[in-house]
């Protein structure tokens, strides 16, 4: 039997025979306001057609800590571009889909949003803004209140009741919470669907060195905290199937009430409520005595 061997030329051991250029139709960075860092493990990032739930397709996390998508439904062309590059020429044709962010680690809140795709570069940081308005540098996600606390951050904490359902303990789900700290500096954080909610944030500029050096959480250092709620949860917009609202409408709630005293005392409700920041102490809110902070929509009686 005649054996023919192969010619193999050292200089060319590859034939090239077709080029096939793959493109991310979606990458996101998503980020910790907390930290000013970015998040770049420990999620589960799903992608379904916004309307759907069936047949979510799930991030895959890049060497840069993007969470990327291949393969979702309509969009292979723009995946697998004939042309070589989906935003070349007209603007490609889009479809939304509804993302939802679950922590592994139990950092975060589960967070949902929407977004169209194919999106020409990292989501949010180049979306266009008007002249001179800041970029966001990724998706934030808010602290839950599982999150461990670092000594190295100021920790908030309180459990919201909604006003018009305080005889049975009703939460305030998904109310946010402004902390508007010297600086000026604001903060949020999201309630969970219990009503709970944590904050955390940087210290603010300490007012004045001590003379003497003093113990780590010495309590004579201190700031003036200012408090608002946003709550209007018949504002808040759930996609379908999901039990988490979309963030956007979780954030355009207006002002709401709180309660500083019992809203069985004669004292209204304030919008602006003033509580002092102790360094080194968590800052727990509540109505009066009361284990809960009492709040209510802006309509409520």
């Amino acid at each position: 039997m005649n054996v023919v061997q192969p010619t193999f030329d050292i200089a060319n051991p590859v034939r090239l025979i077709e080029r096939l250029r793959v493109v991310t139709p979606l990458g996101i960075r998503f980020w910790d306001p907390a930290l000013n860092a970015p998040v770049d493990d420990g999620l589960i990032v799903r992608a379904s057609l916004d309307g759907r739930r069936d047949l979510p397709r799930q991030a895959f996390r890049t060497r840069s800590g993007i969470y990327a998508f291949q393969g979702l439904p309509g969009l292979q062309a723009a995946e697998y571009p004939s042309n070589g590059d989906v935003f070349g020429g007209s603007p490609a044709a889009t479809t939304r889909f509804t993302l939802q962010v679950d922590d592994e680690q139990r950092r975060f809140l589960p967070t949902v949003f929407r977004v169209d795709a194919p999106y020409r570069g990292i989501f949010p940081t180049e979306t266009p803004a008007s002249p001179g308005a800041a970029v966001p540098p990724g998706v934030y996600l808010f602290s839950a209140p599982t999150r461990p606390t670092p000594s190295t951050l100021a920790v908030l904490r309180a459990h919201l009741v909604d006003q018009r359902g305080l005889a049975t303990n009703s939460p305030a789900a998904f109310a946010v919470l402004e902390v508007e700290m010297p600086g000026p500096a604001v903060w949020y954080g999201v309630a969970d669907s219990q009503g709970s909610v944590l904050v955390l944030f940087p210290y603010p500029t300490f007012a004045v060195a001590p003379a003497t050096p003093s113990p780590p959480g010495n309590p004579q250092q201190s700031w003036t905290a200012t408090v608002r709620v946003r709550y209007a949860p018949g504002s808040l917009v759930f996609p379908s199937g999901s039990a988490v609202p979309d963030v956007r409408s979780v954030f355009s709630q207006p002002i709401g009430q709180i309660w500083a005293t019992s809203p069985t005392n004669p004292a209204p409700a304030v919008t602006d409520l003033s509580a002092r920041l102790f360094f080194g102490q968590p800052l727990i809110l509540r109505t009066d005595s009361e284990p809960d902070l009492v709040v209510g929509s802006a309509t409520s009686p």
